[in-house]
């Protein structure tokens, strides 16, 4: 069971990831500002890290 969770946790951490790469290639095909690309990279790079570090403690705690 916490083999499943895990797996659909990865999943749905990298489907939002995935969601704010194109959201980040979008933003920089148009004219843009400095503050929404500081915006976004600040974005991707908290999800990345709430994730690695969650999917660590998951499977820290089997």
């Amino acid at each position: 069971m916490k083999n499943d969770i895990l797996k659909a946790f990865f999943i749905l951490w990298g489907l939002i990831l995935f969601i704010e790469l194109l959201w980040f290639g979008l933003l920089t095909n148009r004219a843009h500002s400095t503050s929404e690309v500081i915006f976004a990279v600040t974005v991707i790079a908290v999800t990345s890290v709430f994730g690695s570090v969650g999917m660590c403690l998951f499977k820290s705690s089997r």
